[in-house]
C-alpha cells in the first residue's frame, strides 16, 4: 500500500493494528555524470519499493520519498539542489518517529545516495531508542558482491548506476554524453579544488559500458535481496550465527 493513497478511514480500518512494516525510499538531486538526469538517486529506490509493493501490497506501507539529500560533493554541478547534514538527519528522523506513531514497527530506509548514509545511522539510532526498528540499504554497497557478476565496475553515474537507469527509465538517458573518469583516490580525502579528479565530469565510474540489459538484472538481483530481507525481518532472522 502507498501510505499517501489511503484515505485516514481506510489508515484506521486497514493499517492500523495490522501492518508494522514500512518501506521509506530516500534520494537526492544532484548531478549523475552528464547523462543520468538529476533524480536518478531517487528513480531507483523508487522503483524498487514499487516492485516490493507489487508482492507485499497487503504486508507494507510505501511511504512517500524523501527526494532531497546531503549532496555537498556535487553541490557545484548544475542542478544539484543540497541540505545540510543535520538538517537532513533532522527531517528524516522526525518522519521516522512520525511513523513509529502509527504502528510502525520495521522501517526500511531505502537509501540512494552516498552522501545521506552517515545521517542515516543517527536516523536508525533515533528510531531504535524511540521503539522501532531501523534498516539501512544502500543498493549498490549492500549487494555489490552480486552486482559485480554482472557488470566489470561500479561508480556514481558508472557501469552499474547507468544501466539500472536504462533499465528503468531509459528515455532519460543520454548515453552519447556517457563519459569515463580515470582517476581514483588513494586516501579518503576531501578539499575544495579536487572535483575535477575526485568526480571528474560528475560521474566516478565508467556510463559508458552500460546496458539495459545489465540493468534488469541488477533490479532482479537488488529486489530478490529486499524481498529476503523483509522475509527475515518478519522471522527475526536479522543474523548470521556460527557456532564454534
Amino acid at each position: 500500500m502507498y501510505w499517501d493513497q489511503l484515505t485516514t478511514k481506510t489508515f484506521r480500518d486497514q493499517v492500523l493494528g495490522q501492518v508494522d512494516t514500512a518501506i521509506l525510499p530516500i534520494g537526492s538531486i544532484e548531478a549523475h555524470g552528464q547523462h543520468c538526469p538529476l533524480g536518478t538517486d531517487n528513480m531507483t529506490p523508487w522503483h524498487f519499493a514499487q516492485l516490493l509493493n507489487a508482492r507485499f501490497s497487503d504486508r507494507i506501507l510505501v511511504m512517500p520519498a524523501i527526494a532531497y539529500g546531503h549532496t555537498w560533493e556535487l553541490a557545484n554541478f548544475a542542478g544539484t539542489l543540497s541540505v545540510s547534514h543535520e538538517t537532513f538527519r533532522r527531517y528524516v528522523a522526525e518522519v521516522a518517529l512520525s511513523a513509529l506513531n502509527w504502528g510502525i514497527r520495521h522501517l526500511v530506509l531505502l537509501n540512494g545516495h552516498g552522501g545521506n548514509i552517515p545521517a542515516l545511522y543517527a536516523v536508525m539510532e533515533d528510531v531504535a531508542e524511540h521503539g522501532g526498528q531501523a534498516i539501512l540499504v544502500n543498493w549498490w554497497q549492500d549487494y555489490r558482491e552480486e552486482i559485480l557478476t554482472v557488470v566489470d565496475s561500479q561508480g556514481h553515474a558508472g557501469e552499474d548506476e547507468t544501466s539500472v537507469m536504462l533499465a528503468i527509465h531509459e528515455p532519460l538517458v543520454r548515453m552519447a554524453d556517457a563519459s569515463y573518469n580515470p582517476y581514483r583516490p588513494k586516501y579518503r580525502v576531501e578539499a575544495l579544488g579536487l572535483h575535477d579528479k575526485v568526480l571528474r565530469h560528475a560521474t566516478t565510474g565508467d556510463g559508458r559500458r552500460a546496458t539495459r540489459a545489465k540493468g534488469e538484472r541488477i533490479v532482479e538481483i537488488v529486489v530478490e535481496r529486499l524481498v529476503q530481507l523483509l522475509e527475515d525481518v518478519w522471522t527475526d532472522q536479522l543474523f548470521f550465527r556460527h557456532d564454534s
